[in-house]
């Protein structure tokens, strides 16, 4: 088992009889929720992104950058997916590349975690079968969207970089080698040049 950093412990689940409430505070779970990657890279906790952090860097990156270069998708389909991608994660942690866990495993925790989190909720097979289609995916809002989830990392990298946090260029590198769009590779070297 990986042990998650948090920023402090809580309850497990029903902490709310009221459904829409207790998925709310499931959700926001995330926020006390470390990116484990920086944190293994030296980036001090007092600056270390929650994943709820990431979630709002994809959530107006994807956004901002979609109505840029004028795509043409279903944007409240992909702001709902942005906000959604990481909901796995309040039950299976922060997974990363080091601890030594497959990507078949990975996938089967954080649908385990989704649908703890969703399926009981009566408006939870649509937050569900985002989450998927996302993971898996299977529509030009998620292929769009897998490259902005490395792209805003990309960034938050690069930030670190340049304020001295924790030794990141594997994530500046890996997040080059999942942009492949044009337009978002020419955004992306705006990004290397800077460092």
């Amino acid at each position: 088992m990986v042990i998650m950093k948090k920023k402090y412990e809580m309850k497990d689940k029903d902490f709310f009889a009221n459904d829409t409430l207790e998925v709310l505070y499931q959700m926001l779970k995330l926020k006390n929720l470390f990116r484990q990657g920086w944190l293994k890279r030296d980036v001090p906790e007092r600056v270390g992104e929650s994943v709820a952090d990431h979630t709002f860097g994809v959530v107006i990156t994807a956004w901002i950058i979609a109505k840029e270069l004028k795509l043409e998708i279903d944007m409240e389909k992909l702001l709902k997916m942005s906000i959604i991608h990481e909901a796995g994660e309040v039950y299976a942690g922060d997974i990363t590349p080091v601890d030594g866990i497959s990507l078949e495993e990975k996938y089967e925790l954080e649908l385990a975690g989704v649908n703890k989190i969703f399926a009981d909720y009566s408006n939870g097979a649509e937050f569900i079968e985002l989450w998927k289609e996302f993971e898996l995916a299977e529509s030009p809002e998620a292929k769009f969207l897998k490259q902005i989830d490395k792209f805003e990392m990309g960034l938050q990298a690069s930030i670190y970089k340049k304020h001295d946090y924790g030794v990141i260029e594997e994530f500046l590198h890996s997040a080059d080698r999942a942009v492949k769009d044009d337009k978002l590779r020419e955004l992306f070297k705006e990004i290397f040049s800077k460092e």
